[in-house]
């Protein structure tokens, strides 16, 4: 049955959205995202990602989603970019939340896991939109669907995309909480979370775990070592944590969010 076409696509995303900024900021990043940690042209200090994060929002034009997912067919869904692919999300992952199953949904949540611009559509939607309490916060775990598609994606694109995304959440829950700011410092802790079992569930999985554990393994490492390189940091990671002027908490936060992932997936294996 065909779901009820939402009124305005823009409105209903956009809030999802604006709770995790850290979310944003990452999936509208490509992967050489790991940047400099000065803004291009100004030698000024690049801002902390919530900031940046505010100003992208004011930038977003979003597309009009399908009332159905099925509506889409399988090429619309790997050529959509990434502001495409986050509106369509909303579509295929409110489909999920109501029971909409069938082979026609999971091969379309599979295409859009298959290339970069889906899947981080897909994570900035189903990560952040408090609505999907049964395919992302299920206490069971994640709904075979969800689970069987990640586990197929592009790994070598999904496998940075999930370590950050714990990362950065978790930073942006304690820059909101130091604010005063309590409903962002939750809906920012929900993101990180969610994050956390689809990192858990990839890093433990028997095919994409090596990838992904070595990413994960590869940040903390970044992390433990900060403020410094260090020898046999990844540069990249090291990049990562300084290009959003992280301080000693927030660095703190993350290497514990990232210990509790790998050994969650060490024990799952």
């Amino acid at each position: 049955m065909p779901l009820p076409r939402a009124r305005n696509s823009r409105r209903a995303l956009l809030p999802a959205i604006g709770m995790a900024a850290a979310s944003i900021l990452l999936v509208c990043s490509e992967a050489p995202a790991f940047g400099p940690a000065t803004s291009a042209g100004t030698g000024k200090p690049a801002p902390q990602h919530a900031e940046a994060a505010k100003a992208q929002m004011r930038q977003m034009q979003m597309p009009q989603a399908p009332g159905d997912p099925l509506e889409w067919s399988l090429e619309q869904v790997r050529s959509a970019g990434f502001m495409e692919s986050a509106t369509y999300a909303g579509s295929l992952c409110r489909a999920l939340e109501l029971g909409q199953q069938g082979e026609e949904i999971s091969e379309r949540l599979r295409a859009m896991l298959s290339h970069s611009d889906g899947a981080r559509g897909f994570f900035v939607t189903y990560l952040t939109d408090p609505a999907f309490k049964t395919i992302a916060d299920a206490p069971d775990g994640l709904p075979a669907v969800v689970a069987d598609a990640l586990k197929a994606s592009d790994i070598s694109t999904v496998a940075p995309l999930a370590v950050m995304n714990v990362a950065m959440p978790t930073a942006t829950a304690l820059s909101h909480k130091a604010a005063g700011d309590e409903q962002s410092a939750e809906n920012s802790a929900r993101t990180a979370q969610r994050g956390g079992r689809v990192l858990q569930l990839l890093a433990a999985d028997s095919v994409t775990g090596p990838i992904v554990k070595e990413k994960l393994k590869a940040c903390l490492f970044a992390a433990e070592a900060w403020p410094e390189d260090g020898d046999g940091v990844d540069k990249e990671w090291a990049t990562f944590l300084r290009r959003w002027k992280y301080d000693a908490a927030q660095v703190a936060a993350i290497r514990e969010a990232l210990e509790s992932a790998l050994g969650v997936s060490l024990q799952n294996e």
